[in-house]
C-alpha cells in the first residue's frame, strides 16, 4: 500500500490528496473528478510525479472492478502513466513495489481488446504493452503505412533509415540530395517462430482484424542488411537496444531470444 504522506502530484501538492480523489472516484465516478486527477498527474501525455505511480493500484482496482467509463478511464490514465517509464526512472522504486498491479492492469487491457477495432483497438494494444513491461513499443509509432525509423548499423556504426510501408519495405542510407539509396529489401519473420511477446502482438494484430499492423509486424520481427558493410540484424531488438533502457520490473509476458547481429553477407553491399 501507497504511503501518500511520501509522494507528491505534478504541482507538489501532498498525494492524500490524490488519494482523496480515488476515494471519490471509487465511490461516485464523476468525468469532472477524472478530469481534475488527469491534471493532477499528467503534463502533455507523460507522469513525472510520484503520486502518479503510487496510484497504480487503486487504478487497477478501478480497472478491475468498474464498469464502463470508470474501468476505460482508469486503464488510459494508467497505461499513461506506466508509458512515460520508457523516459522517466525517477519513481522506478514505486514500480517495484507494485507489481501485481500491474499484471493486473495488463489483463484489464487485453480483455477490452476483443471487438474493439480501429483506433480504439490500438489504444488498448498500446496500454497491454505498457503494463506488460514493453514501454519503448507502446510508445513509438506503429503505422506500417508509411512507418520509417532510424537506427545505426550494429557493424560499421552507419545510419540508416529503415522503411515499412507503402512505399516499400527496406534498410537504406538516407542522402539528403537522393534519398534512399543502396536499399536492401527487409526480410520477414516467419510467423511460425514467433513467441512470447512477438507471438501476443502478432496474433493480437489478427484477431484485432488489424492486417497492415499485423503484416508490418513480420517485418519489425524481421532481418534487415546494411547496404554498406552488408551485416544482417534484427530490426526491432537493435532498434529496441539504441532507444529503450531497462525496465524496473520483470515483464508480465516473457520476451523472446535477443541475440544480436550476424556476421555480414559478403554478397551485399561493400566495407570501407
Amino acid at each position: 500500500m501507497s504511503d501518500w504522506s511520501e509522494v507528491r502530484d505534478i504541482e507538489g501538492r501532498p498525494g492524500s490528496e490524490v488519494a482523496a480523489l480515488l476515494l471519490r472516484l471509487e465511490r461516485t465516478p464523476d468525468a469532472g473528478l477524472w478530469k481534475e486527477l488527469d491534471n493532477r498527474l499528467i503534463v502533455e501525455m507523460e507522469c513525472w510525479c510520484s503520486a502518479g505511480f503510487a496510484a497504480l493500484p487503486r487504478l487497477g482496482a478501478l480497472a478491475r472492478i468498474g464498469t464502463g467509463g470508470t474501468r476505460d478511464r482508469a486503464l488510459v490514465l494508467a497505461s499513461t502513466i506506466v508509458a512515460t517509464l520508457h523516459r522517466n526512472h525517477a519513481y522506478d522504486y514505486l514500480v517495484r513495489t507494485v507489481p501485481s498491479a500491474l499484471a493486473a492492469l495488463h489483463r484489464a487491457a487485453r480483455s477490452r481488446l476483443p471487438g474493439t477495432t480501429g483506433p480504439e483497438f490500438h489504444r488498448y494494444f498500446r496500454a497491454a504493452l505498457a503494463f506488460a513491461g514493453y514501454t519503448f513499443w507502446a510508445t513509438i509509432s506503429l503505422d506500417f503505412s508509411d512507418e520509417h525509423y532510424q537506427v545505426g548499423c550494429p557493424h560499421c556504426a552507419v545510419r540508416l533509415m529503415i522503411v515499412i510501408g507503402d512505399y516499400g519495405r527496406y534498410c537504406a542510407i538516407r542522402d539528403e540530395w537522393e534519398g534512399d539509396v543502396r536499399r536492401v529489401p527487409l526480410r520477414p519473420a516467419d510467423v511460425a517462430d514467433f513467441d512470447g511477446i512477438r507471438r501476443w502482438m502478432y496474433d493480437s494484430a489478427v484477431a484485432g482484424g488489424d492486417p497492415v499492423l499485423a503484416e508490418g509486424l513480420t517485418y519489425l520481427f524481421g532481418d534487415a542488411t546494411c547496404g554498406d558493410c552488408g551485416s544482417v540484424f534484427t530490426v526491432a531488438d537493435w532498434y529496441e537496444a539504441e532507444n529503450g533502457p531497462a525496465q524496473p520490473i520483470d515483464p508480465v509476458v516473457p520476451r523472446v531470444d535477443r541475440s544480436g547481429w550476424r556476421q555480414p553477407d559478403s554478397s551485399v553491399g561493400h566495407r570501407r
